[in-house]
């Protein structure tokens, strides 16, 4: 997947994008909203980082055009966590995960990103649904979601890194161009 916006482009991840990767990865705050410890070392970034370049073949970057800086990343998952469920048996979906650096919030970076990646999942590769989702205590990413048209679909709790409590809340977004639909539920798992 290759894509332009205005300000962005979402490209494949490569080495070169490690710094600025970085700079986020370790930044604590980031990476609470994500629901991650931030990395202690470079050391155990990079062998994160080699991870994820290595086993998610769809780790995308999110570069701002005029800069050239990976500002953000997008993971584009074939499985999603949610498609084990009945109403979506039958149905091709995604998975997205994203996070955009700290010192780039609310300037519409993650919704530009996302919107062109939702545009390119329905109307190039077919999909019939795409879920994504977002820690309770993430009210700007439960605001994108709803923005961006997804609707809750299920929330569990869970134990965060350092032990603390949070509802993970999974959304859904239909094709508008799909076959079938279903009714928005929100289930307790």
């Amino acid at each position: 997947m290759y894509l332009e916006t205005r300000r962005l482009t979402v490209r494949r991840m490569t080495d070169g994008d490690f710094q600025d990767w970085l700079l986020y990865a370790t930044d604590a705050e980031s990476c609470r909203m994500r629901g991650t410890e931030a990395y202690a070392t470079p050391e155990d970034a990079r062998e994160a980082f080699a991870w994820l370049m290595t086993h998610e073949k769809r780790f995308y970057a999110i570069v701002l055009r005029e800069e050239g800086r990976c500002v953000g990343h997008l993971l584009v998952y074939n499985f999603p966590s949610v498609s084990g469920e009945p109403e979506l048996q039958g149905l091709t979906g995604r998975e997205l995960s994203f996070c955009v650096a700290k010192e780039h919030w609310r300037q519409g970076i993650a919704r530009e990103a996302l919107s062109a990646t939702i545009d390119y999942l329905f109307n190039h590769r077919g999909v019939d649904y795409i879920s994504s989702g977002y820690f309770d205590f993430n009210v700007p990413s439960r605001a994108l979601h709803e923005k961006l048209g997804f609707t809750p679909f299920s929330q569990s709790p869970v134990t965060l890194p350092g032990g603390g409590r949070a509802t993970a809340i999974e959304t859904i977004l239909f094709n508008p161009a799909a076959p079938r639909q279903m009714e928005p539920r929100v289930s307790e798992k």
